[in-house]
């Protein structure tokens, strides 16, 4: 009996141990993989954040902008937590296979690799540069004409972008001409004449004058002037070289032949005061003919004093002055009676003075003896 239960014990006994060999070669054990990802996950993503950085550095180091600087820390450190977070994340996910949540660990780690609906840092951070006001990279020109903005880059030029700015043509400032007439000119130099003679400054109101004359050779008032204020310093040659100048501009001048026989005559010069008047201009004045016929009968050239007054009584025959001077020269050409005839003319017309008055009587005694005698 006994030995029936202890074969049976050992019987039992080794289906028992057999069952645990089966079960031992069916059972599946753990297997030590590897996580493959969070083994190059973290270095990678580590990478990535170091070169974005350094590029980031470079570039706000050329640009030489601080707020850009700024940004690329920020962005650095970002990053940095970034793939630090993902590493965290990788060393959290792995677990032993024999856990309870290692199933559903891993899925879940699956899960965040693949699902792109998951919420995840970007690696790359787009970075806004601060905004430059326009003001401070356009040069406004202050003129009512629109010019071209110029644009100033932030970068700094290179030394070639330098020497090709060199050698483009500069903006130049253009310096525009106006046309001044030469009326307007002269307009300007008589006024600073005038200014000149009012401040008794003669010698800058000659210079003004004759600037006048350069731009206006016809300005008779002004050339009178000049030769007047010539004639004062005893420029005698000068003055009466400017007066004959305007004569042989205008050959009928008037006033410019008056002024130089007046000239003349102050210098005791009739027959070079006569021949200034020897002309006759057309509608010549009452003046030019009296100071004419009176140089005529002074230098005993009876034709020209004769001409001069018989024009002058026939221009104003209201002044007894012209009939008296007409009248001697018919006596002293030896026509008694048109002689006599025009001192009863002149003695009963206005404008002879007492002395004249009493000359024109004796005259008329005499020449009414000698036509008695004859």
């Amino acid at each position: 009996m006994e030995s029936l239960v202890s074969a049976t014990n050992k019987a039992l006994l080794n289906i028992t141990k057999q069952d645990v060999d089966i079960e031992r070669k069916t059972s599946l054990s753990q297997a030590d993989v590897p996580n493959i990802e969070s083994k190059f996950k973290a270095p990678f993503f580590f990478a990535i954040g170091v070169m974005s950085s350094l590029c980031l550095i470079g570039w706000a180091t050329l640009s030489n902008t601080p707020n850009a600087i700024n940004n690329e820390h920020q962005v650095s450190e970002m990053i940095v937590e970034d793939v630090v977070e993902h590493s965290e994340l990788s060393k959290g996910s792995y677990l032993p296979v024999n856990s309870p949540t290692a199933k559903i660990v891993t899925s879940e780690v699956s899960r965040i690799y693949l699902n792109e609906n998951i919420d995840e840092k970007p690696l790359s951070h787009h970075i806004e540069l601060p905004k430059v006001e326009e003001s401070s990279i356009r040069v406004v020109n202050s003129d009512t004409t629109p010019t071209k903005a110029k644009e100033v880059s932030i970068v700094p030029d290179t030394p070639r972008e330098q020497a090709i700015s060199q050698t483009e043509p500069q903006e130049q400032l253009h310096v525009e001409e106006v046309e001044v007439l030469p009326s307007e000119l002269a307009q300007r130099n008589r006024d600073a004449a005038k200014k000149a003679l009012d401040n008794s400054d003669f010698n800058t109101a000659m210079k003004a004058y004759y600037r006048v004359l350069k731009y206006q050779p016809s300005d008779e008032d002004s050339r009178k002037k000049l030769a007047a204020l010539l004639y004062g310093k005893r420029e005698i040659q000068e003055s009466a070289a400017i007066l004959q100048q305007g004569i042989r501009l205008n050959n009928d001048s008037i006033d410019l032949r008056l002024a130089l026989a007046s000239l003349l005559q102050k210098e005791e010069q009739p027959e070079a005061a006569l021949s200034a008047l020897e002309y006759i201009p057309l509608g010549a004045s009452v003046d030019y003919l009296a100071t004419r016929g009176g140089l005529a009968q002074k230098l005993k050239l009876m034709d020209l004093a004769e001409e001069s007054y018989q024009m002058l009584v026939a221009t104003d025959p209201d002044n007894g002055r012209w009939w008296l001077g007409l009248a001697i020269v018919y006596e002293r050409n030896a026509q008694v009676k048109n002689a006599l005839k025009t001192y009863k003319v002149a003695l009963t017309t206005p404008g002879l003075s007492r002395s004249s008055q009493v000359f024109v009587r004796d005259r008329i005694k005499l020449l009414e003896t000698m036509e008695g005698n004859e």
